[in-house]
């Protein structure tokens, strides 16, 4: 069997490393020339660190990420509004959720993938598939023939593009599906280098307690998150106003209002502002190289249609999540985990159907779980940032008055499902809460 995989994200190198363990030869079709990875930060929690330690990398991330205790909300001026503690992670699911650089993360995942493996300057803009396999067509009028095709191409997927055109050609695609996806979000954002800590004692702590700061009159908010290495990661953004665009697939550029100095004038207004850690915002800014300053238009959208015959479709290509909850990467990788051990079942020689069947059991055990990824990071987004009196009150009750027990008791459910490599020693549980998966 021989995949092709078209994407070479967080997404593509996680199912490339399973597909190693299983013994399934894979190419990786990779647009960029460099095959780096901007961004900021990345959370992961139990959820995909048993699969991760199953996979050999979890030492590695221990030196990379910095463990999560939780969250302190408040507003511009420091005033609290309330905080939620998820320090109890170790004990109760043997992992605490953990925080890093994406670059870090990347990098580590690159590392366990040969070189061989990657063909970089390839964007796939068309696709053939029949019984014998799938053809990828590269822009540049290359082409690379699998038995499969998995489109780990991010929210904009080339793949999806192909596959859809085609159903769509046939009436047979869903009419959600050809909807755009939704832009909701506009964010700056970065990582510092290492801060004197006499200026933010707080970056020496063994855990890391995000800040988020709420904006009274807007629908704007700072997250920080101090990472390893004594650096803050930043985000400063918020909800896009209901203005026309002109070009919904150009991101930040395409947005009205947008110029190159819009970034700066923006950040500008907000580097005066103190913060927890004993800095200004402004000193985190200051410190963060401008290469590693981006502006990003975040979307979601759940897509209905996750395959063809041949053809399947993985992570951000199938479910753009929005980040408030760290789902996005979480979910592409347990895709992934579903999808490769799916296939190290099939027999040697699959057909047409075997892939069709495996890649309809694909569909019916993540679709669920993907679909409420993509809703509970929108719900806590509004949580987090809606205004008004309503929502002020709802924070209160949440954050002020709701009892530990009870945050303990939601999460504990949403965190027993860590699942592994049904073909690799198992990872016994560690925690409280046995995994149900």
């Amino acid at each position: 069997m021989r995949v092709t995989i078209a994407g070479g994200g967080i997404g593509g190198l996680t199912l490339a490393i399973m597909l190693d363990v299983a013994n399934i030869d894979y190419i990786i079709l990779e647009r960029s020339s460099s095959h780096k990875t901007l961004g900021s930060t990345i959370a992961l929690n139990a959820c995909a660190l048993r699969l991760l330690e199953q996979l050999d990398l979890w030492n590695d991330i221990q030196k990379i990420a910095k463990p999560i205790a939780g969250f302190n909300i408040q507003h511009d001026d420091l005033s609290p509004i309330g905080k939620i503690d998820f320090s109890f992670g170790e004990k109760h699911y043997g992992y605490y959720a953990y925080v890093m650089d994406r670059p870090a993360l990347f990098e580590l995942l690159k590392s366990r993938v040969p070189a061989s493996k990657f063909r970089l300057l390839k964007q796939v803009v068309d696709l053939v598939e029949d019984d014998t396999g799938v053809t990828c067509i590269c822009d540049d009028g290359s082409q690379f023939k699998s038995d499969i095709l998995v489109g780990a191409d991010g929210a904009y997927s080339g793949v999806r593009e192909s596959i859809y055109r085609r159903l769509k050609q046939q009436n047979r695609l869903p009419a959600n599906d050809q909807e755009p996806l939704k832009l909701t979000h506009l964010s700056i954002l970065g990582v510092s280098k290492a801060l004197d800590p006499a200026i933010a004692p707080a970056i020496e702590d063994k855990h890391s307690w995000f800040q988020l700061m709420l904006f009274r009159n807007t629908r704007y908010s700072i997250w920080l998150a101090p990472i390893e290495g004594n650096r803050i990661s930043w985000c400063y953004g918020g909800e896009i106003e209901s203005n026309p665009c002109t070009n919904l697939s150009a991101g930040v550029s395409g947005f009205w209002e947008w110029g190159p100095n819009k970034a700066n004038i923006m950040l500008d207004d907000i580097r005066h502002l103190p913060t927890a850690f004993g800095c200004t915002v402004g000193d985190i800014i200051g410190s963060t190289p401008k290469e590693l300053i981006s502006s990003v238009v975040l979307e979601e959208k759940y897509f209905e249609t996750w395959h063809t015959k041949r053809v399947v479709l993985l992570g951000d290509a199938c479910h753009k999540i929005l980040p408030f909850a760290g789902q996005g990467a979480i979910q592409a990788m347990l895709d992934g985990q579903c999808l490769v051990d799916l296939l190290h079942g099939l027999n040697e020689k699959p057909s047409t159907t075997d892939f069709e069947n495996a890649f309809k059991a694909y569909h019916r055990e993540r679709s669920g779980t993907a679909r409420k990824a993509v809703i509970g990071s929108r719900l806590f987004g509004y949580f987090i940032e809606s205004k008004g009196v309503i929502a002020q009150w709802v924070r209160k009750i949440s954050l002020k008055w709701m009892p530990q027990w009870c945050i303990e008791s939601i999460t504990n459910v949403v965190m027993r499902h860590r699942p592994q490599l049904s073909f690799l020693p198992v990872i016994e549980d560690r925690g409280l809460y046995r995994a149900w998966w």
